[in-house]
């Protein structure tokens, strides 16, 4: 399988530099198109430099250079155009502001969070500046919104639905009935706001939101593309009451503004483009290994720390492109999108996408100590033994004790007078069955002839088929995940060797490495090739193996599988070689630092080259972990490689407080706009303290009226240059609790006008002559050809956060 990913690698269109640039492609610019088939890069190429063309009017030549620049990687289209350039979506003047990365609105009218709803659902980044000279001119609130969610949504038939949004007066009583398209959500959302000011009522509307005419999670975009999922819609206009309704008799403040914005955001992130983990991915919860679609609100899932924390919510988001990040010891299907805990130093890790990680990268895998008492281990024990060496008959004809199956178990004639044979005929028989005894030249059998044992133990293996790891298994507590393991060993190991399990299934043998890996065994798949058995036509497809890395997985198995042994347990061999590992960088780093190893005479030996002139090795984890300086329950899991994976019905949950879960062992976390403020706003400078608080009994929870915040980054706006210690408390906030940017306004203009202020003294006259308040009427006399509009528009573009020259 790998060798074949890495065949389809090297045909790519891109370079092999680049591994993570096709899931990435197939994730966020490859198309749908109407046979079913994704756009090649080539297609992509051709549809958004066409639309350029007819866009800009642009000559063969030009055609000819932007094609070829664009199809050797060395210049590309903005990220939004390679999405929607070209298409006849984009050709509507409605969708116009879609072909953008990003965009800043001065929040001023009701229209402007309209807007911004507007260009969020077209993907372009929103950006809103709530100063206090643009929120002042909105109107102020006068009255109580009542809301009450009615009608279901998906309930009307696809051809029945209305698209436009229709609000309905009835008195003091009015109807919403939302239109199914982007704007219909945008048209609801700004009548509710509008409603909270409008003066043709007196003091408080009942409102009635009709859902019926959306269309349910999953369904096509059929002009933007993707998956509609409306699964915070119905929260939407409630929760924006809540916030309009505390303001009754007054103006909205600058965070009030802020939340009804990012409410928005919320429902649109939650609909359409939400970071997802594949279908079937098991999460670590405190009630066992669940698939993630399972999963409820509520249960509690393992963190990084080894707590287990609560589900605050769950999205289910429809059928998505997804990509497989294989490790050697595990992988996991998820959106490229979606974040990966990675290590970034020996006990610290950093966040990023699947899609850009890196052969060499450490992922993190965290044990799972919890689980249900759903079995014994016994039964556990039986079971695995059973996968490797049993056999169940369900049509067997000889009939006993209410037979008509029967259950075989193979053995030598040495092992079954030992102790793996006692162990079984013990079990059989304190589960009630009579076991009999027979033999065969070199081999013996235990047999139990009784119908509900074979159709029990059947179902998780039939000849031939890829046997079945059973469901009790997976929830189960740590023992009976190592007996049930213990007995694939008894079967069909090499304990010797620390070989964990041999079969010709590789598909088992994978799912095998993630439920040891939930006991902190991490285990290395290798693959026996085919091969022609001499003097024979037939071919032998070869018996693979597991075999378990590194001493502290060793550790684990001595602990957690050989007490369930029938036979020789698992060892703890002394060799540091071959195990798990870090980057040398880290070590390096460590040294520079002052740290120095106690357990080897040479500090630099745990990383020098194996030979004179060779490459510095990464540091093997069980000498870190000897020496204490690792974190001794997380396990590094190097990145193979990265492949897209076709597509698959996602979900995503979120967790409260750590906001990460374990999913196929692997540490993941749950799914921004600006959002710029007056310095001077002391209301802003604090509307994310606190955001996270502890309850009474130890639990840290998010402040639910304030949760939305979290959809943006808040800056602060200086139009006068900030002094030294503003800048300090500014880098110390953002250390702490990651907000507390700030703007020097002057300095992001002048390079958002670098066309005209192309001259340093130009640039330092124009931000001396803002500071003092002077911007505007500098730009006058400096450019006097400019209208008022566009020198308006100029000073603006600080709302944009320009990174420019």
């Amino acid at each position: 399988m790998v060798r074949e990913l890495e065949r389809t690698r090297h045909n790519s269109d891109f370079p092999e530099n680049a591994p993570t640039a096709n899931p990435v492609f197939f994730r966020t610019y490859s198309r749908r198109r109407q046979d079913g088939t994704r756009e090649t890069w080539q297609q992509v190429c051709d549809r958004t430099i066409a639309g350029l063309g007819k866009l800009g009017k642009l000559s063969e030549g030009e055609l000819s250079l932007l094609h070829r620049m664009q199809g050797q990687l060395k210049s590309l289209s903005s990220g939004r155009w390679l999405w929607v350039g070209g298409t006849e979506w984009i050709e509507q003047p409605q969708n116009f502001s879609g072909a953008y990365n990003c965009s800043s609105t001065n929040i001023s009218d009701w229209r402007a969070f309209g807007l911004l709803m507007d260009l969020a659902m077209m993907g372009c980044g929103t950006g809103a500046v709530l100063e206090p000279r643009y929120i002042e001119q909105l109107p102020p609130i006068r009255n109580r919104l009542d809301v009450r969610i009615v009608g279901t949504v998906g309930t009307t038939p696809k051809e029945n639905r209305r698209e436009e949004t229709e609000v309905i007066v009835d008195g003091s009583r009015v109807t919403i009935a939302v239109g199914d398209s982007r704007q219909g959500w945008v048209k609801s959302y700004q009548s509710l706001l509008e409603l909270s000011s409008d003066d043709r009522f007196d003091g408080e509307i009942d409102i009635c939101v009709d859902l019926n005419d959306i269309r349910p999670a999953g369904e096509t975009l059929k002009g933007f593309g993707g998956v509609a999922n409306p699964v915070k819609l119905p929260q939407l206009y409630q929760r924006c009451a809540a916030i309009l309704n505390k303001a009754v008799g007054r103006k909205l403040n600058s965070v009030e503004c802020c939340l009804l914005i990012d409410e928005a955001a919320t429902t649109i992130v939650a609909g359409n483009i939400r970071r997802c983990i594949a279908y079937g991915e098991r999460v670590s919860a405190i009630s066992g290994m669940k698939p993630i679609q399972d999963i409820a609100i509520g249960e509690l899932v393992l963190t990084s720390s080894g707590q287990y924390k609560p589900v605050t919510n769950k999205f289910v988001q429809g059928v998505q492109n997804v990509v497989e990040i294989r490790t050697r010891e595990t992988a996991i299907r998820c959106t490229a999108n979606h974040r990966v805990a990675v290590y970034n130093g020996l006990q610290s890790y950093t966040w990023k996408y699947a899609g850009e990680l890196q052969p060499g990268d450490r992922l993190i895998s965290v044990p799972h100590r919890k689980g249900m008492p759903c079995s014994t281990t016994d039964y556990a024990w039986l079971v695995g033994f059973f996968i490797g060496d049993g056999h169940a008959d369900i049509a067997s004809a000889k009939r006993r004790n209410g037979g008509g199956g029967c259950v075989t178990f193979a053995f030598s004639r040495e092992r079954l007078n030992g102790p793996l044979g006692q162990k079984c005929l013990r079990i059989l028989k304190s589960l009630g069955y009579t076991p009999a005894i027979s033999f065969r030249e070199n081999q013996s059998y235990i047999k139990v002839h009784r119908k509900d044992l074979a159709d029990e133990l059947v179902q998780y293996k039939q000849p031939w088929e890829t046997p079945i790891i059973p469901e009790f298994v997976w929830l189960g507590t740590e023992d009976i995940r190592g007996a049930f393991l213990a007995g694939l060993a008894d079967a069909d190991a090499g304990p010797s060797r620390n070989v964990l399990l041999h079969s010709t299934k590789i598909e088992f043998l994978r799912q095998v490495q993630r439920l040891s890996l939930s006991l902190g065994i991490a285990t290395t798949l290798h693959e026996r090739s085919p091969k022609t058995l001499k003097n024979r036509d037939t071919v032998y497809e070869g018996c693979h193996w597991l075999k378990i890395r590194g001493i502290q997985s060793q550790v684990n198995a001595v602990a957690l599988v050989n007490p369930h042994m029938g036979r020789e347990g698992f060892r703890i061999c002394g060799q540091k070689k071959n195990g798990l590992s870090l980057p040398h960088q880290f070590i390096e780093e460590a040294m520079t630092a002052g740290w120095r190893a106690k357990t080897v005479n040479n500090t630099k030996s745990i990383i020098n080259p194996s030979k004179k002139g060779g490459s510095m090795r990464d540091a093997n984890w069980d000498t870190l972990l000897a020496e204490g300086v690792v974190h001794p329950h997380w396990l590094p899991l190097e990145v193979q490689l990265v492949v897209p994976a076709g597509q698959a019905e996602t979900f995503d949950i979120e967790v409260e407080s750590d906001r990460e879960f374990i999913a196929s062992g692997l540490l993941v976390h749950n799914s921004a706009g600006m959002r710029q403020f007056d310095s001077n706003d002391e209301l802003a400078g604090v509307a994310k303290e606190n955001l996270w608080q502890q309850t009474p009994e130890g639990n840290w929870r998010i402040d639910p009226e304030r949760d939305a915040l979290r959809m943006a980054n808040h800056t602060r706006v200086f139009h006068r240059k900030p002094s030294r210690q503003e800048c300090i408390d500014a880098v110390r906030k953002q250390y702490y609790s990651g907000e507390g940017a700030i703007q020097w306004a002057p300095e992001a203009i002048a390079r958002a006008n670098c066309d005209l202020l192309a001259d340093d003294t130009l640039k330092r006259d124009f931000i001396a002559a803002y500071s003092e308040g002077n911007g505007a009427d500098w730009f006058q006399n400096a450019f006097p050809n400019l209208d008022e509009s566009e020198r308006q528009h100029r000073l603006a573009r600080f709302g944009l956060n320009p990174c420019g020259k």
